[in-house]
């Protein structure tokens, strides 16, 4: 038979595998260390001179699980597509609960306008990003960012992500606060609307984004019922639905959406991050 770690090496290779080449790397970055955790960053730069349009990303795991290392050619890929990607460890649940994941992915934002050029980057063009939890961190930051008049985003690339907690977990069967690991129980009905928990609540101050999902993905009707609200508050976004596009194919290179999801976020990221 095949062990677990035969499997996780063969799932590691089939989504890390054979990444794109990009000018350098720079690991496990220190941001902050609190409560414990260091809050660090993998930078992956483009090749070429720059400076470099900078891309935030905060990775997928249900807020639970994941890490830049399990989303390494995601960085890999926006870095060949020429942005300057910073990939964030934040704190993760259980251990480690709401606000916690998205306290450390704003101060990661506010980190790379502070010490992104000395890696090359340009943080008058910056963008945020990230897919399923990360993708809801990283709509979250815009919303706080609007709220708060800074930092100054241009641009929001957001794959297959939860904008309203508490409906998306009812949709997934996962309602209630002992159903859920991100949240303290305690807390759980008091965060309804909340924008850092569900930021399509305060989607008014969003920049133009790129919003991807796939058909068979179960978060779906998150994506489109955010492009609706958007479209109804004339900002501008490009709802990407890629047919029979499971959650997670910005992952998984042998699918065809794959290269068009890439595609089409780089074209919408450059389109906004032009200098």
């Amino acid at each position: 038979g095949v062990s677990p770690a035969d499997m996780l090496t063969k799932h590691d290779a089939l989504m890390n595998g054979n990444a794109p080449p990009i000018g350098a790397v720079h690991n496990d970055v220190m941001l902050r260390e609190v409560a414990g955790w260091r809050v660090t960053a993998d930078i992956s730069v483009p090749e070429g001179n720059g400076p470099h349009p900078v891309l935030v990303y905060f990775h997928g795991g249900g807020w639970t699980m994941g890490s830049p290392k399990t989303h390494l050619r995601v960085g890999r890929e926006f870095a060949a597509a020429g942005y300057l990607t910073i990939s964030i460890d934040y704190r993760r649940a259980p251990k480690h609960r709401f606000p916690a994941a998205f306290d450390d992915c704003f101060f990661a934002t506010e980190w790379a306008v502070t010490n992104a050029a000395r890696y090359g980057g340009d943080v008058t063009r910056l963008a945020v990003g990230g897919d399923s939890a990360g993708g809801n961190l990283a709509a979250g930051v815009l919303a706080e960012a609007s709220k708060k008049g800074g930092p100054a985003i241009k641009a929001g690339a957001l794959l297959y992500a939860v904008f309203d907690y508490h409906k998306a977990m009812s949709d997934l069967g996962w309602a209630g606060p002992k159903m859920q690991l991100y949240l303290a129980n305690d807390e759980y009905d008091g965060l309804k609307g909340d924008h850092r928990v569900s930021p399509f609540y305060a989607c008014d101050g969003f920049p133009p984004c790129y919003i991807g999902v796939g058909t068979k993905d179960p978060l779906l009707q998150e994506s489109l019922t955010l492009a609706k609200t958007l479209s109804e508050k004339g900002i501008e976004h490009d709802l990407h639905v890629l047919e029979g596009a499971p959650h997670g194919f910005f992952q998984l290179p042998p699918l065809e959406a794959y290269a068009e999801g890439y595609r089409r976020a780089t074209a919408f990221l450059g389109k906004h991050l032009e200098s």
